[in-house]
């Protein structure tokens, strides 16, 4: 064949194939509506061959024959919105709009790890179950992520599993029922409802005693030698002292603290608007702190008028200060033998590091399992185990159960306000080596029944 040439077929009118810019292309020409139309079937090789296109191209003037124009439904295809379109449509019209910064964050970043490399190029009406099941796979097995340039200090990997594909698929599924709203997709047609979600395993851990003291020890060392962040240890501080979410205690502005009433009112949060009570141990945080000028946040950032945004890595190294620290508590423990011994041959409590370096035998994890998270679940279990009812501290924590609220909408402030004390002191006992006073234990009576 020569090229622009077409050969046509001897037994279907109208399917050809044509030599073009190196290859051959499958093409069918048809008459609708009085005009002319050319669609192309398929270039030449796997799938396509003579045979194959000969059957699509009958398969097509069947479809002309019954009054549907091929052409016309392809060429609308290709002006189809596509799932990259939903997504800059969701994120401008809707998550901006109506949810929180953090979580416009994360949506944001679930789009751009997940969403957008394994489905940008899908129509939004053509997304099917079976493309819903293969992005779940996907993104749990880790292989959704194209490459990324990787900056200065590294790019952090991006990782699947159970936890972050649920994340995803909520994210979907959200995005394709507002795609039923915008006229993208036929009403109830989202695929997402018939994909079943992953079984998360639940981890709660809960600080100790010692755990605690240790932790507070850490705190101590590093006010004194100045070596973090003087606002991130305030901020790990309040969130131990108030069982407040992270995000709740990182943007809190000057504006929403009351010292006087020793209370935070926060008009926004994860369960809209909430009250965080202060005890004299995290009113002593805050009145430790310096207001910086032209920046509204207690926990002010590194740049002009931002707050901090992560403390992982500060956490990270409290943990392992502290880890030291439980181990000398514990000096007949194999770790703390090794730990008392580097200590002497020192001059010097041991860093992490160096415990392990001369470990030759496994050391117990001590805090450096600990996430950020679980001083909110470990002022909460100090609650219960000091014998404050479960609907007290789900009001203190801003728990957002539906079966639950209802029973906080009683609680006056003066019994949360006695809670908030009583689980901040013995916390700040606790942290500083000291036995919790059984006497300062405050009775909160039960509402009279009505």
């Amino acid at each position: 064949m020569q090229p622009s040439e077409t050969l046509w077929d001897a037994d279907v009118s109208g399917f050809g194939c044509r030599r073009q810019a190196g290859s051959r292309v499958y093409v069918l020409k048809y008459r609708k509506g009085g005009r002319q139309r050319w669609l192309t079937v398929g270039k030449h090789g796997s799938p396509w061959t003579v045979e194959t296109a000969r059957r699509e191209a009958k398969r097509l003037l069947g479809l002309v024959a019954g009054g549907a124009d091929p052409a016309a439904f392809k060429a609308a295809e290709r002006t189809a919105p596509t799932v990259a379109d939903l997504c800059e449509r969701f994120l401008g019209d809707y998550a901006r709009e109506h949810k929180r910064p953090s979580s416009v964050a994360t949506d944001e970043r679930n789009i751009r790890n997940h969403v957008i490399p394994l489905l940008e190029h899908l129509a939004v009406a053509a997304v099917s179950v079976a493309d819903i099941d293969r992005f779940k796979r996907a993104v749990r097995d880790g292989r959704s992520t194209a490459k990324r340039e990787r900056g200065p200090r590294g790019a952090p990997p991006v990782k699947g599993g159970p936890g972050v594909t649920n994340r995803c698929l909520a994210l979907l599924s959200k995005m394709l029922n507002l795609a039923e709203r915008w006229g993208w997709r036929p009403g109830s047609s989202n695929p997402t409802r018939h994909i079943e979600r992953y079984a998360e395993r639940k981890i709660e851990r809960f600080f100790s005693g010692a755990e605690l003291a240790a932790l507070g020890a850490a705190f101590t060392e590093t006010e004194r030698h100045n070596t973090e962040n003087p606002f991130a240890i305030a901020a790990i501080r309040l969130l131990v002292l108030t069982g407040a979410r992270l995000g709740e205690v990182l943007s809190v502005r000057w504006e929403y603290v009351n010292l006087a009433d020793a209370a935070m009112r926060l008009p926004t949060s994860k369960t809209g608007a909430k009250s965080i009570y202060l005890s004299p141990p995290a009113l002593e945080v805050l009145t430790s702190l310096p207001r910086l000028d032209g920046n509204p946040f207690v926990i002010a950032g590194n740049r002009e008028g931002t707050h901090l945004v992560n403390l992982q890595k500060t956490w990270r190294r409290l943990c392992r200060v502290a880890t030291v620290k439980l181990w000398l508590r514990d000096a007949a423990s194999p770790a703390g033998r090794l730990a008392t011994r580097l200590a002497l041959e020192l001059g010097r409590e041991p860093t992490y590091a160096e415990c392990v370096s001369a470990a030759d035998f496994p050391l117990p994890v001590g805090l450096t399992d600990a996430r950020i998270h679980d001083l909110r679940h470990s002022h909460a279990s100090v609650g219960a185990a000091a014998g404050l009812s479960l609907p007290v501290i789900g009001a203190l924590l801003g728990h957002s159960q539906p079966a639950t609220t209802a029973r906080y909408a009683h609680l006056a402030a003066d019994p949360l306000r006695a809670a908030s004390d009583l689980i901040a002191s013995r916390i700040a006992a606790a942290m500083q080596g000291k036995p919790a006073d059984a006497g300062n234990v405050v009775a909160l009576k039960p509402k009279a029944p009505a």
